[in-house]
C-alpha cells in the first residue's frame, strides 16, 4: 500500500469539532513512505476551522473538499517566496455549468419543501449550503447547536428520515443525473452522481487499490462508500479514536 485516504468529519475529527492533539500526533508519526490525503465533503472553510492550515501543508499532499471535486494542493515548497503560502486551488467543477439556473431554481425549492414537511423536533435554519459543485441539504439546519444535531441524530436513526428523503429525490429526480448520498451526521450531500470522492481519483497519482481509506460513512448511500469500495483496503470507523488505534500500525514507531 502506498496511500493514506482520510474522511474528516467522524474520522479525523468528531463531527464539526477541532482535531485533538492526540490525532495530529498520530498523523504525524505515519511512516514517510505513506501519502496521505484529506478527502471530505465539507468546503475549506470548515476543514481549516476543524484542522489548522498549517497543520494540512505539513501532512497532506493533497485536500480534496466538496466531495473531491475541488482540489487543493498541499504538498508546498514553503521556503519558495514565488510559490503559494496556503492551500492552492488546482482544480474546480460546478453544478451552473451542467444544469441551468431554473433547474437548480426547481432543485432547491422542493428541498425547501421537504425540510417545511419534516417532522424533527428542531429546525435552526441554514437548511441548505451551496458548495459550487454541490449542495449539502439538512432538515435540521447547519446553525443547530451540539444538543440539536445529538437529538436528530437520534431521530433520524430511529426513523430514517434521511433515507427515506434520499429515495424519494432519487424518484423525484430521476434522470437528471444527480447523486445524493447522506453526509455527516445531519445532511445529505447532492451533487452529479459521477461527482463523489471517488472522484478525487483523477488527481490522485496512486492506483486506487493502492490506497487504504478511512471513513465513518462505509454504509450504502453513505457519502464513503463508492471510495471504500474502489481502494484496496478500508477501515469503516464509528469516530476519531477507532482511527487513532488502526493507524499505530501505520506509524514509524510502536506508541
Amino acid at each position: 500500500m502506498k496511500a493514506l485516504i482520510f474522511d474528516m468529519d467522524g474520522t479525523l475529527t468528531p463531527s464539526t469539532k477541532k482535531i485533538s492533539l492526540e490525532m495530529m500526533d498520530t498523523l504525524s508519526s505515519i511512516r514517510p513512505s505513506y501519502k496521505k490525503y484529506l478527502v471530505t465533503g465539507s468546503d475549506l472553510n470548515k476543514v481549516v476551522n476543524q484542522i489548522p492550515e498549517e497543520f494540512l501543508l505539513k501532512i497532506f499532499s493533497k485536500v480534496f473538499t466538496c466531495n473531491g471535486t475541488r482540489v487543493y494542493d498541499t504538498n508546498l515548497d514553503l521556503d519558495d517566496e514565488t510559490k503559494p503560502l496556503e492551500p492552492d486551488l488546482v482544480h474546480k467543477i460546478e453544478l451552473i455549468d451542467h444544469y441551468s439556473q431554473a433547474d437548480l431554481n426547481h432543485l432547491i425549492s422542493r428541498l425547501l419543501s421537504i425540510a417545511s414537511e419534516s417532522h424533527t423536533k428542531y429546525k435552526t435554519g441554514t437548511f441548505l449550503e451551496w458548495r459550487g459543485s454541490q449542495i449539502n441539504f439538512s432538515v435540521v439546519g447547519r446553525n443547530c447547536s451540539t444538543d440539536q444535531r445529538e437529538n436528530y441524530v437520534i431521530w433520524d436513526n430511529k426513523s430514517n428520515e434521511r433515507r427515506k428523503i434520499v429515495k424519494k429525490l432519487e424518484e423525484e429526480f430521476s434522470g437528471w443525473g444527480l447523486g445524493f448520498n447522506l453526509g455527516g451526521q445531519i445532511s445529505i450531500d447532492i451533487t452529479r452522481k459521477e461527482w463523489d470522492k471517488t472522484y478525487s481519483f483523477k488527481h490522485i497519482p496512486e492506483n486506487p487499490l493502492d490506497c487504504i481509506f478511512f471513513g465513518d460513512k462505509v454504509v450504502e448511500g453513505g457519502n464513503d462508500y463508492n471510495i471504500a469500495m474502489k481502494c484496496g483496503k478500508y477501515y469503516d470507523v464509528s469516530e476519531p479514536k477507532d482511527t487513532i488505534l488502526l493507524l499505530q500500525k501505520y506509524l514509524t514507531k510502536s506508541k
